[in-house]
């Protein structure tokens, strides 16, 4: 099999467990930009004049929610402030549940509207991406073999 098939079909996934560094980097993408709903349920009123912009928050699945099934509460510290919105929340709450690794933060907070605007989060997810150097592994299309090295010198 050439080298670069196999590195192919092992996937960025499962390659970056085996492939160094060198061969994969990540990227964050913005996924998710919006509105918190719920405020008004729980302790925002008392966090409101504490969190700012770009502070870090937390995404906690709740698979036994009894009015959807989807739901994804969203935390400061041990606070629960509410959920991203039932009509918003079924790839987040998936990729939580498959164990991918989102990171969350405040993205606008103004005291001066109501409680539906008042604040807005976003969640990122960490795209891997190949680097240039497994991109030229894939273009050599060599096998293994081929390879130089001082074993296979004769």
């Amino acid at each position: 099999m050439k080298r670069s098939k196999f590195i192919q079909s092992l996937g960025l996934g499962a390659g970056g467990l085996i492939l160094p560094k060198a061969y994969l980097s990540t990227k964050p993408i913005l996924i998710y930009d919006n509105y918190v709903r719920g405020l008004e349920f729980y302790n925002f009123r008392k966090l409101r004049q504490e969190i700012k912009e770009g502070d870090p928050i937390f995404l906690i699945r709740e698979e036994d929610n009894m009015h959807d099934s989807f739901a994804t509460a969203i935390y400061y510290a041990d606070y629960k402030l509410g959920y991203i919105p039932a009509y918003e929340n079924i790839v987040i709450a998936n990729m939580l549940d498959a164990g991918a690794e989102l990171n969350t933060n405040v993205s606008s907070v103004d005291l001066e509207t109501g409680l539906q605007y008042a604040l807005a989060i976003q969640v990122f997810a960490e795209l891997v991406i190949p680097t240039d150097k497994l991109v030229k592994v894939w273009k050599e299309d060599k096998r293994a073999d081929d390879a130089p090295d001082l074993y296979r010198e004769y």
